[in-house]
């Protein structure tokens, strides 16, 4: 065994790669297969038919969501229909992959527990959650993922001062900001500040690395709001808040709030309503000629999200969601208490998934009761309508861990850099690392996934790993001050 162990730390990446091509061989084994089943009906693709004969048009009159999922998607439509599905499986897996690895590296580096490393690094490769949403085509599959090889290429340009680990870590993080509206340019800015202010003696050879990447991201916001005066990567933000808001009033208030002015017209219908709904609401919108942006309906027959309407009422329907926040405060904080909830629950149980999980419900239901620490999971699998349905018995409680040691994580992070402050000493470059994994899921728990409740549970599979990685960071640093041996990694160093 100790033989085994120790070829297992000395080829790590191939240990993993091996582990991880087996699972996926299992699963096809068994009849998994990749589910594109929503290629047509899910609201952020794009109509199928201009997306595969009109690609870069239909992306240039994107406004609905950021350009990069509906790129992916229409670069592999013409492999269409034998060829899509394995095209998208090989290239979901090989991101997949490549995000374990970097995750195994930074938690090897960031902890200095190789072998620690290597089996959270393998739990990724077995996860059910993993595993499902790698054959899936939902965004989610690749967020994850990207956001370590981002982590990955920043930490060694710091660390190790390449100004090409920089250049990859700054593009990848533009390509997660570019593909999920949930990792807003904010994050992306943020993480740019740290490493600036971190990585003292290189901070020209970090804002080389950051220009180009942070101009593919203003230049689409720039084409957005010089297209449709919507300054942002989505048109769906307002209703988003809707969701949570407005949508969420007693129904006497907000006929009252109508009534009065204090809402919009449009606030009778709920935030993210069909286009059909909205333009019945306006006085007529005149065509554009675009057909992404005219049509009611895809070609498929399935709403077309992206049509120009939702442009038009971003204003009114923000305005709305701050009326509804002032009048019912309360109710806000019932959602937020439900997203916590949400967030908290398997991501494995996430809709949409059921056709592969159907096949590995024994190893899902199994993982969720031991890892998960999922109480219900006990009674019966995901798929199961007969198991209890009692609130505190769905949620993950060992996801509650994990959330709880990234908080640990921040606090100590906090103190560590206050003591720096009061002692006069710079903060070792390795912090822009912990700090950008700190900001990140600070952003989406505390941010992101107040506007996305009902759906939490792939919010938060989509920050796991770095959640993760700051949960046994704090764990590491407090183990290491109960034994009298310091805080690894030391933190902060004083200046040469």
């Amino acid at each position: 065994m100790a033989g085994i162990w120790g070829w297992l730390l000395a080829r790590p990446g191939r240990a993993l790669a091996l582990l991880y091509a087996g699972a996926r061989l299992a699963l096809l084994a068994l009849g998994c297969r990749f589910d594109a089943t929503n290629l047509a009906s899910w609201m952020q693709i794009a109509d199928v038919a201009l997306l595969r004969d009109h690609l870069w048009r239909t992306l240039w009159y994107l406004h609905s969501q950021p350009p990069l999922f509906n790129l992916i998607v229409g670069l592999a439509l013409p492999l269409a229909p034998d060829g899509f599905g394995w095209a998208l499986d090989a290239f979901y897996a090989a991101v997949t992959l490549g995000g374990i690895l970097a995750f195994h590296a930074l938690a090897r580096d960031l902890t200095g527990r190789p072998g620690l490393a290597l089996l959270l690094a393998g739990w990724w490769c077995v996860s059910p959650a993993v595993l499902l949403f790698s054959q899936k085509l939902y965004y989610d599959g690749l967020v994850p993922w990207l956001l370590c090889m981002a982590l990955w290429g920043l930490h060694g340009g710091v660390a190790r001062r390449s100004a090409g680990r920089l250049a990859f870590g700054f593009a990848v993080l533009a390509a997660v900001v570019l593909l999920r509206s949930m990792i807003h340019p904010i994050v992306f800015a943020a993480v740019a500040a740290a490493c600036l202010l971190f990585a003292r003696g290189q901070r020209l050879r970090v804002a080389a690395a950051a220009a180009l990447p942070a101009a593919a991201i203003a230049a689409v916001i720039a084409k957005n709001l010089l297209l449709f005066g919507v300054a942002g990567l989505s048109s769906w933000a307002p209703l988003n808040i809707d969701h949570t808001t407005v949508d969420r009033l007693p129904p006497a208030l907000r006929r009252a709030m109508i009534a009065d002015g204090r809402l919009s017209p449009l606030a009778v219908i709920d935030g993210l309503s069909p286009p059909d709904a909205y333009l019945a609401l306006l006085p007529p919108i005149a065509a554009t000629g675009e057909p992404s942006l005219d049509a009611v309906r895809k070609s498929t027959g399935d709403y077309n999200w992206n049509h120009i309407v939702y442009t038009r009422i971003g204003a009114a329907r923000t305005a709305d969601a701050r009326a509804a926040l002032r009048a019912d405060p309360a109710g806000f904080a019932r959602v937020l208490a439900t997203s916590i909830y949400h967030f908290h629950r398997p991501a494995s149980e996430f809709k949409g998934l059921e056709r592969n999980l159907a096949i590995i419900a024994p190893w899902e239901r199994l993982a969720n009761a031991t890892v998960g620490l999922q109480p219900v999971a006990w009674f019966g699998g995901t798929l199961d309508p007969g198991r209890p349905q009692a609130p505190l018995l769905q949620m993950a409680y060992g996801k509650w861990l994990v959330t709880i040691g990234f908080a640990v994580e921040g606090l100590l992070l906090a103190l560590a850099l206050l003591a720096a402050v009061r002692a006069r000493r710079w903060p070792d470059p390795r912090v822009a690392t912990e700090a950008a994994i700190l900001m990140i899921g600070g952003f989406v728990i505390l941010v992101s996934s107040s506007f996305d409740v009902w759906e939490n549970n792939r919010a938060s599979f989509d920050i796991a790993p770095l959640l993760l990685l700051a949960a046994v960071l704090a764990a590491t640093r407090i183990a290491a001050w109960r034994r009298g041996g310091g805080v690894p990694p030391r933190p902060l160093r004083r200046p040469r």
